[in-house]
């Protein structure tokens, strides 16, 4: 996922509940990490905030249970579906199938996707990776909504449906060719293989609408502030001389 992968306006994810942690100087976040972009981790906060924290001011990252990623190099390695177990001392550990451990330095890391699967309808045929979490947006119930935000969430609803509506269709539709044979089952594969293209542009209309719904309800940063270099007193002009 990208510009994410990010993910989520005031948004809980049905796994937050498990309680990963993103530790920070002098402070600990609840939520559920979100992946790596940009040099910054990517966090959904336990309130369904949505963070985009730098790396360098994070300490530490404990997962509730390891998670399934895709991730890139920036020397353009890239490893798919390996699993994420960790972050700690400036370095993210993975476990590749089979059991080995893969040890990245923080400087070494490009981006780490998430794979989200099994969750709501699922596309590519009824076959494939639904492109984001799962969203509550009950968790964006409250007077202090603006107009702009909830355009975002209006368009968020909108794009969901009709991705959802389509996958669901689709999953039908395999259902009813795993029960046909010789050229009605030909028929239906033929009818998937057109609707996986047809899909495309509703996975990137959600997605887009799910990167937008993450902007617009970000979790207040807390960066210390800067500190103000001491005024200077205005230079004294010298005194003239008296004669």
């Amino acid at each position: 996922m990208r510009s994410f992968i990010l993910s989520l306006a005031a948004v809980m994810l049905a796994s937050a509940a498990l309680g990963d942690q993103l530790v920070l100087t002098g402070q600990v976040k609840e939520g559920t990490f979100q992946g790596v972009e940009n040099a910054r981790f990517q966090f959904v906060t336990a309130k369904g905030r949505f963070m985009k924290e730098q790396l360098g001011r994070v300490t530490k990252m404990v997962l509730a249970k390891p998670v399934k990623v895709s991730y890139v190099t920036s020397d353009g390695k890239e490893e798919k579906d390996v699993e994420l177990k960790g972050f700690e001392k400036r370095t993210f550990t993975f476990s590749k199938k089979g059991g080995e451990d893969v040890a990245v330095p923080q400087l070494k890391m490009k981006s780490i996707s998430l794979i989200f699967e099994g969750d709501g309808a699922e596309g590519d045929a009824g076959g494939g990776r639904y492109p984001i979490p799962a969203v509550d947006l009950n968790s964006l119930a409250g007077a202090d909504i603006t107009p702009e935000q909830q355009t975002v969430i209006d368009e968020f609803t909108n794009a969901k449906k009709a991705f959802d509506e389509f996958a669901a269709d689709s999953a039908a539709l395999v259902a009813e060719m795993d029960k046909a044979t010789g050229p009605k089952r030909e028929e239906f594969l033929n009818q998937l293989r057109q609707r996986k293209n047809d899909e495309q542009p509703l996975r990137k209309a959600l997605l887009a609408a799910y990167n937008a719904l993450a902007d617009a309800f970000p979790e207040p940063s807390e960066e210390p502030a800067a500190k103000l270099a001491p005024a200077k007193s205005p230079a004294k002009t010298p005194a003239k001389s008296k004669h």
